[in-house]
């Protein structure tokens, strides 16, 4: 488990097709971390999730499942995490 603490820069939520045919689903959230100049985008299957109001201070436990899309289908990709020096 990864805790993310940042500014919430907005939600959304995102509807799609499932391959059976019916229709999904996910609210991305969108964290901008203490120093960072790109923001986090988190996924989750739960739209009644109430985070907060943009622009406020926010902390989330999350997992991390590294994944890309590649000509329409899911792959494997990195995640890369390092250590700033300050």
């Amino acid at each position: 488990m990864i805790k993310i603490k940042g500014i919430l820069k907005k939600e959304e939520i995102k509807q799609f097709t499932k391959k059976d045919g019916t229709n999904g689903a996910i609210k991305n959230i969108f964290i901008e971390p203490e120093g960072s100049i790109y923001p986090i985008k988190i996924s989750t299957s739960n739209l009644d999730l109430k985070i907060g109001k943009e622009g406020a201070v926010v902390e989330l436990a999350v997992e991390a499942y590294p994944y890309s899309f590649v000509d329409g289908k899911r792959k494997r990709a990195f995640l890369d995490f390092y250590i700033p020096n300050k």
